[in-house]
């Protein structure tokens, strides 16, 4: 057995950045801390139904006419094998069996709501609401800080002593247009590790000499800053912000969960396909398996930005090809979701604890095909799917006309159809954490409230999309 060298440590360090990277790097010089909390007029009750959040990101927009809202239009391929799902409450449930031949045994797991509207109508800005659950904004966008790095902040103080993973952490979100957005005015500690997934599976675990080499530097370096303690706490929020990324990696690299989580078996790689959103998603099991601190996912499944030959099979991509990623995939995660029990509560399954949210940034334009045969972005109606966490599946909401491009019923308690905030809010929410906080003490001095009311042309309902809980 060839043992490690010093050199090896450096280069597994090395590695464990090349997994993706601690949003650190892009973390706002800005950093306020700690923050000065305050609550809004409204009044509202977090469920605190979920331990974990897997927001699933169809990046790029599926056309949802031809899938969770089939719509039998002009564009619509004559080979999809269109079959109604028996069991559905609440309307209609056509899916093509042609395209998700195996996810069609489990889309009863899920609430399908079919009316959602965005603000955004182009990739970037779309994707950056998304991760924020606002418009973007320049003059601000630099201390605005992800959905993802606002819950490990909230969650924080419900952190163990033996968790290790950081509390947020996405897959393959650096192929999203936006990237894997950083803290804002957050200390870095609450960043995102975005995961590459071909790079994770290459493993980075150490061995037993190695580890004992590293925890030797470790214990020199602690008493190397222990003694520059005070010159160091001149150097302000980035040294602060870099010491928090080390400690980090150590904890990460010394835990055995850590590599364990990245170990896939070639029965999951044909299972869930063997290809980036199939190891993406194997990954993001094994990470709420372990049980480990993660809380929060993000998986980016990019690719689907079809304005061209959508449903030639001769193109070099096409949405036959994306849908044969997405049904093994998604249908594989929400199975073992399903049977996995929970390290936490043996009694519970992992979905039972976790909210699944599977949405696009918007949807693609319904009817005929574009005059190169393709779908453009259509921000009117579009599809979220929700599952877990006492949600009730088997249910749609909302109803679309008959071809998919107007809202007819928006299908809870508001004439206003439900946007990113109401999706934002149902996961802060589910997590037990009251989204209509304000953080006062912002650099530009203006207050961050959680779930944003200003729409583009007035106020909005902040609601969480209450209906798919029954």
């Amino acid at each position: 057995m060839k043992m490690r060298t010093v050199g090896d440590l450096v280069q597994s360090r090395r590695d464990l950045l090349k997994l993706g990277g601690l949003g650190i790097l892009a973390a706002s010089a800005d950093a306020v801390w700690p923050l000065q909390l305050g609550a809004s007029q409204s009044k509202v009750t977090p469920r605190g139904t979920a331990r974990n959040v897997l927001f699933y990101e169809i990046s790029g927009a599926i056309s949802h006419v031809e899938s969770f809202d089939f719509k039998d239009s002009a564009g619509c391929p004559k080979d999809l094998d269109v079959r109604k799902v028996p069991g559905f409450s609440g309307g209609d449930l056509y899916l093509p069996h042609l395209l998700f031949p195996k996810l069609e045994k489990h889309i009863d797991k899920f609430a399908i709501y079919r009316a959602m509207l965005s603000h955004e109508e182009v990739h970037f800005r779309g994707q950056y609401y998304q991760q924020t659950g606002r418009q973007l904004n320049l003059a601000f966008a630099r201390e605005i800080p992800s959905l993802g790095s606002v819950i490990a902040m909230e969650l924080e103080q419900r952190r163990r002593e033996h968790d290790t993973f950081p509390t947020y952490m996405s897959f393959y979100l650096e192929k999203g247009a936006a990237g894997a957005l950083s803290t804002g005015f957050l200390p870095p500690r609450f960043s995102v590790v975005d995961i590459n997934p071909e790079a994770a599976v290459k493993g980075n675990a150490l061995e037993k000499k190695a580890l004992d080499l590293m925890e030797e530097r470790w214990r020199l370096l602690r008493a190397l800053h222990e003694a520059e303690r005070p010159l160091v706490s001149k150097m302000g929020k980035e040294m602060a912000g870099y010491d928090d990324f080390y400690t980090t990696a150590h904890r990460l690299l010394s835990d055995e969960r850590w590599p364990a989580a990245f170990q896939i078996s070639d029965q999951d790689r044909k299972r869930y396909g063997n290809h980036s959103v199939g190891i993406s998603a194997i990954l993001a099991r094994n990470v709420l398996a372990q049980d480990a601190g993660t809380h929060y996912i993000h998986l980016c499944h990019p690719g689907w930005d079809h304005h061209v030959q959508i449903w030639d099979r001769k193109a070099s991509s096409n949405h036959y090809t994306l849908c044969s990623e997405l049904d093994p995939t998604l249908s594989s995660l929400m199975e073992d979701l399903s049977t996995t029990r929970s390290r936490t509560d043996p009694s519970k399954t992992l979905l039972d604890e976790t909210l699944v949210v599977v949405m696009s940034e918007f949807g693609r334009t319904p009817g005929a095909l574009n005059n190169m045969a393709g779908r453009d972005h259509y921000n009117r109606c579009y599809p979220v799917l929700f599952a877990g966490a006492g949600v009730k599946g088997g249910r749609i909401l909302a109803r679309t006309d008959k071809d998919g491009a107007k809202c007819l019923d928006t299908g809870w308690n508001h004439k206003e159809q439900p946007r990113m905030e109401n999706v934002a809010a149902t996961m802060f929410s589910a997590l037990g954490i009251d989204w209509s906080k304000e953080i006062k003490n912002t650099p530009s001095g203006r207050a961050y409230t959680y779930v944003d009311p200003l729409g583009p042309s007035g106020y909005i309902p902040t609601d969480e999309i209450a209906p798919i809980y029954g």
